[in-house]
């Protein structure tokens, strides 16, 4: 019998050095900090709904901070932070960065309504003058 000689085709990595600025992150490094911003909201948002009065988003922020570290340092994988969102919350990397989409939306629309808040409010002080 004949043996079947299998051909596995290896590909060189583009070196793109040569970009400099203009050199983009693996996807896995774009995409780290939309589920870790994601998780913090999520964990956030449970944690409001339980504490009500007494939650406060920066005295949580730091407590994230503590357990999972800073986006930048990367303390766990994209895998670990997926596997964890899958077990506490059931998300999927595609729920999470839909979450994160529409989080950025949130707070795009309250800085905009609090810059137009803002120059009404600096228009009327200069019309009462």
């Amino acid at each position: 019998m004949a043996t079947r000689k299998s051909s596995t085709t290896t590909f060189n990595a583009i070196d793109d050095s040569i970009l400099g600025d203009y050199a983009v992150n693996n996807y896995s490094e774009r995409v780290y900090s939309k589920v870790y911003y994601s998780i913090r909201e999520l964990c956030g948002l449970v944690a409001k709904r339980s504490l009500k009065e007494a939650f406060d988003w920066n005295n949580f922020k730091e407590r994230f901070t503590s357990d999972f570290g800073k986006v930048e340092e990367n303390r766990y994988s994209l895998e670990q932070l997926l596997e964890y969102a899958n077990r506490k919350f059931g998300k999927t990397l595609e729920d999470l960065i839909v979450q994160n989409q529409i989080s950025w939306q949130r707070r795009q629309e309250y800085t905009e309504r609090s810059n137009m808040s803002y120059q009404s409010k600096m228009i009327e002080d200069s019309t009462c003058y």
